[in-house]
């Protein structure tokens, strides 16, 4: 299964609450991500993620409840699922899966950045590696969990435990640190 890492939106997103525009630019990959199997409780019978409406239903969430949280602070270039797996209990579709968000900060010269600057001014050994990586695709991961109530209400778990599976309620702007 995919590794436990609750993502901590770290220093960059604290650091780029000042001086950033919200008009993000957000792109569905062009290519068709490849079949993977849906797992159903109650029965062996496996169908394509293509052919499960909950997967999109989810899909389509995630990437909604992504731009919403993150849009603030980033160019968000690609949203993945992987390892999903579904079952159904009580009557709800329970989806398991890693959430990639692919993103990257806005373009703009990485010496205007109060981090950078500073770390520029005080002739810091790290200062030419902020400035190398500021303008680099970077990845936020997460192991998730989707509820699917009856009335198509998405509830969002994420995987709190270092080691095994705890799932606490969550929304996307939960992996935003805050002051």
């Amino acid at each position: 299964m995919f590794p436990l890492k609750k993502v901590i939106v770290s220093m960059v997103l604290a650091i780029f609450i000042s001086g950033c525009s919200s008009d993000a630019v957000v792109q569905n990959p062009t290519a068709a991500p490849p079949v993977k199997e849906v797992t159903n409780a109650g029965t062996d019978q496996k169908q394509p993620v293509e052919s499960s409406s909950s997967f999109d239903k989810i899909a389509g969430y995630l990437q909604e409840e992504s731009t919403n949280a993150f849009s603030p602070y980033y160019e968000l270039l690609e949203f993945t699922l992987s390892d999903y797996e579904e079952k159904t209990v009580d009557g709800k579709v329970e989806a398991t899966f890693g959430y990639q968000v692919k993103y990257k900060n806005f373009e703009k010269d990485p010496d205007t950045v109060d981090y950078i600057k500073a770390a520029k001014e005080k002739n810091d050994p790290n200062y030419q590696q902020l400035y190398d990586e500021y303008l680099q695709p970077k990845d936020m991961n997460f192991h998730l969990k989707a509820v699917v109530e009856d009335s198509d209400t998405i509830t969002l778990y994420t995987n709190v435990s270092p080691k095994g599976i705890q799932w606490e309620k969550a929304v996307m702007s939960d992996f935003i640190l805050k002051k």
